[in-house]
């Protein structure tokens, strides 16, 4: 790392977060680290060393205990919601899906990233990478395991089962069937985790947001399997047990997540919070819950913008952190520790923030930032891709009023609040044309047509090379896109694993064959880009970039969005500098049939709802393209990934030129609904 890197760095992120990387590197080259985190046998760490004087510690007696003295969860211990309610939310083909699914994990067959399905065996086998089909070991401390391994693959894929999201899809049909075989092979599959995965040995023990997803998992199987004669006093001993353990393995290195500035400690903070709160008999329970409690109100303030939007700028990030947050004020209503006001309200405004970007007719939303497939409470039959279950949940939770119309998304909203929350009729709030400055977001409404513009000053690491990308939507459909994430490790992939990152894969201007900022480490792009609204209002919208502003290019790239009428949107994109340039305007199209017109620089696009066309004039001679699902040795163009681990082809639209600027295009959308002349 050369000094000029180094100062970069210290920049970017500040001294202080400088020095604590290096000291918590220390830690682990010198071992300290690894003796706060004993490898334990679990068979030698008994309940009556867990909990508190008084407290009974035969699995019978504590049983008994446990039915007066838990804390409150979201529905009383073994009664979830009814059968007939859920019906009434499901159509049967949902209602098949939800037992279909449960089904495949009672056979060993695990759902990941909402997307694939793997058979793991059974008794599952919990190390295998079936991406690869190559095993992790559990004979190295997490400490010292290794998160990228060319061997293994991607580290999530072992992750994504040992998240417990199964525990979800079981409790549910389990809810909806009544069939004591899904709390069996719920507690199957618990006790082969805990004997294939040794206290804080191997993978599975690396990260504490996956040690606490895991543990408030289990905890929603715990109180929906109450009842089942599967749930027996030794199994909710030995649970308890583990969750014990797990709380240690949170605590212990959730300074490490903090420092992250993520989503990771969300969930850690959430997770200590439901142990505590929870589990009150527990001797740690009291330190769980303030340590928990006191990380998530301070990273409420520091990771929630004032607007609603958040620092990690993408929106299934979003989604996780609203997850996490949701779940905890919902608890710590019910156990009557309710959150402060001012972390509750902020929040409240990330719901709201997720409303605005939400494209009600399909119920996606931009596929915006870094997207890791993570669903941290898979409670309806709702797509991965559809937001309504949390825009649902999330505006009802801050203002006792559903904001959609019934629909599947309502399941999540009575797992947390009960069937009364679903009685009232919902309000009659739509998005609309919204500026985020805080958060660099800029939405612009027509009747059947919207979009969403980006324009920040980055304050927090970039994700992705995007600036001012633009993404547009006509009834329910994505026809300009934001392109995805695919993996964040893909060792057989590079090309890909750089595509998706960099300015390629967005709607946006590239000059001179490279995009403004340099990847400085896996996570890491510099400079940070600076940017600036110029204008926004219901119909249009300026801003501009600086990016380019730099050496070599010393280019400000200003780009205006305007709905000029119901069926048009114009684009325009002014590069002022100097000097002649290579220039590349990219937009990435919905994956339709579609003709090219290289003459007049015009694509045109047949969808289910009508035709778009899109042309483009500008300053000097333009040559326009489509490729689709191009990869060559070192550079890709023309894909999209919806869901983590799958990439598919897409048409994107390449207009090039090499002009003196200053430089004008200018990009016309026509949109033609179907059976229009």
């Amino acid at each position: 790392m050369s000094i000029g890197q180094k100062l970069q760095l210290v920049r970017a992120f500040g001294p202080r977060w400088v020095l604590w990387r290096g000291a918590y590197a220390l830690r682990k080259k010198t071992g300290l680290m690894k003796r706060g985190f004993p490898a334990l046998a679990f068979e030698d760490v008994q309940l009556g060393d867990l909990v508190h004087a008084g407290t009974p510690t035969t699995p019978e007696e504590y049983r008994a205990f446990r039915r007066t003295g838990a804390g409150r969860f979201f529905f009383e211990p073994g009664r979830p919601p009814d059968a007939a309610t859920l019906k009434q939310i499901m159509s049967s083909s949902e209602q098949d899906r939800t037992v279909a699914v449960a089904d495949d994990y009672c056979r060993g067959r695990f759902l990941y990233y909402s997307r694939h399905v793997h058979d793991l065996g059974w008794l599952v086998n919990w190390l295998r990478n079936p991406f690869t089909s190559a095993e992790h070991h559990v004979g190295t401390h997490w400490v010292d395991y290794s998160t990228f391994s060319a061997a293994v693959g991607d580290i999530k894929d072992v992750w994504e089962p040992s998240r417990f999201a199964c525990a979800f899809w079981l409790v549910r049909a389990y809810a909806l069937t009544g069939e004591d075989k899904y709390p069996a092979a719920f507690w199957e599959l618990f006790e082969s985790w805990c004997q294939q995965n040794p206290p804080n040995m191997g993978p599975n023990w690396k990260c504490g947001q996956e040690t606490a997803l895991r543990s408030m998992a289990w905890c929603f199987a715990l109180y929906g399997f109450w009842n089942a004669p599967a749930t027996t006093a030794e199994r909710i001993t030995a649970m308890v047990r583990m969750l014990a353990i797990q709380g240690e393995r949170i605590l212990g290195n959730i300074g490490y997540a903090v420092a992250q500035k993520n989503n990771h400690a969300f969930s850690e903070a959430v997770g200590l919070m439901t142990l505590g709160m929870l589990f009150p008999e527990l001797k740690e329970a009291p330190r769980w819950l303030q340590v928990g409690r006191d990380v998530l109100e301070r990273e409420i303030r520091r990771q929630l913008y004032d607007d609603g939007s958040y620092v990690q700028q993408s929106m299934n990030y979003h989604r996780v952190m609203l997850h996490d947050c949701m779940w905890a004020i919902r608890l710590a209503e019910l156990n009557g520790q309710p959150l402060s006001r001012e972390a509750t309200a902020r929040v409240a405004d990330a719901g709201e923030f997720l409303f605005q970007m939400l494209d009600v007719d399909s119920g996606c939303v931009p596929n915006y930032g870094y997207n890791d497939g993570a669903l941290v409470f898979p409670l309806s039959p709702c797509d991965y891709r559809d937001y309504r279950p949390t825009v649902q949940l999330a505006q009802y939770q801050a203002t006792g009023r559903r904001v959609l119309a019934h629909g599947p998304w309502d399941e999540t909203l009575l797992w947390f609040y009960g069937a009364d929350a679903l009685a009232e009729k919902p309000s009659t709030a739509t998005p609309a044309s919204r500026c985020f400055d805080s958060g660099g977001y800029y939405t612009l409404r027509g009747r059947d047509s919207w979009c969403m513009v980006r324009c920040h000053s980055y304050r927090d690491r970039p994700g992705h090379v995007d600036m001012l990308h633009v993404d547009l939507w006509y009834n329910g459909v994505n026809v300009l896109g934001d392109s995805g994430t695919y993996r964040y490790y893909a060792p057989d992939d590079p090309v890909l694993e750089r595509y998706f990152k960099d300015i390629t894969a967005h709607n946006t201007v590239e000059i001179d064959e490279r995009g403004p900022l340099d990847l400085f480490a896996r996570w890491v792009w510099l400079p940070w880009p600076r940017a600036k609204c110029l204008e926004h209002d219901q119909d249009r919208w300026q801003g501009e970039h600086y990016g380019y502003d730099r050496s070599p290019w010393h280019v400000v790239h200003r780009r205006s969005v305007q709905l000029v009428d119901e069926h048009t949107w114009l684009v325009t994109d002014e590069l002022l500098g100097s000097g002649k340039h290579r220039v590349k305007l990219r937009w990435h199209l919905a994956d339709e049939t579609f003709r090219v017109d290289p003459l007049r620089n015009r694509v045109e696009l047949d969808l289910s709802c009508g035709r778009v066309t899109i042309s483009v004039e500008g300053s000097g001679e333009l040559r326009t393209e489509v490729h689709r699902g191009r990869c060559e040795a070192d550079q890709a163009c023309g894909w999209e990934s919806q869901y983590y681990g799958e990439y598919t082809p897409r048409p994107t639209m390449e207009v090039t030129g090499t002009c003196v600027l200053p430089a004008r295009f200018v990009t016309r959308i026509g949109l033609r609904e179907e059976n229009t002349p």
